[in-house]
């Protein structure tokens, strides 16, 4: 009987020490600083999205801009090799890319932009006033900066991702120039 009970709590610590396991990301787990992740931007086809539209996929945001060099293209890239990573549970993931110049991002730019990198990704846009909203919300830095050229400005910007669970929580900052592996690792746990 001492040896059933001995394999028995062998057993639930074996359990406990997998799910411990199961918790642990690559991405820092932010899920403790309530930060209010709703939103109210209009998509790339002109309609007005919301969190809810999302409830019970697991959303990825990234804060860019079309006209960015390097970071952004970079990082949407590697959002999807992340994507076919993940093969079929990709379908429970919504990349979406919150512009951080609303005046040259229209939505025929984002529309035109987004999905060359996957069909699936979503461009929001908004007032100048709705994009400092969400942007400080999720305490976003960024800055229009003057460089001289034909377009007269970048945008120094904030640029890691933000990942909010099925239910609609906050969960995840990933840092920029994580692995697609290790971002398809994190989404997986979440999915």
């Amino acid at each position: 009987m001492k040896k059933i009970a001995l394999l028995f709590l062998i057993f639930i610590c074996l359990l406990s020490c997998q799910k411990a396991q199961d918790e642990i990301f690559v991405g820092t787990d932010i899920s403790s600083a309530h930060m209010n992740a709703a939103f109210k931007l209009r998509d790339f086809n002109g309609r007005t999205r919301t969190l809810e539209d999302f409830r019970g996929k697991v959303v990825v945001l990234f804060f860019g801009f079309t006209h960015c060099p390097d970071i952004c293209p970079t990082t949407m890239t590697d959002l999807k090799k992340t994507m076919t990573l993940l093969k079929e549970k990709a379908s429970s993931v919504q990349v979406i890319f919150i512009t951080l110049d609303p005046v040259r991002d229209t939505e025929d730019v984002l529309k035109k932009f987004i999905p060359t990198f996957n069909s699936s990704f979503l461009g929001l846009t908004g007032s100048e006033s709705d994009i400092v909203k969400v942007a400080s919300q999720f305490k976003i830095f960024y800055k229009k900066v003057d460089d001289g050229s034909k377009a007269g400005y970048t945008i120094d910007h904030s640029a890691g991702l933000y990942v909010i669970d099925k239910q609609g929580g906050i969960k995840l900052r990933i840092s920029h120039g994580e692995k697609p592996e290790d971002m398809a690792s994190d989404l997986a746990k979440l999915i």
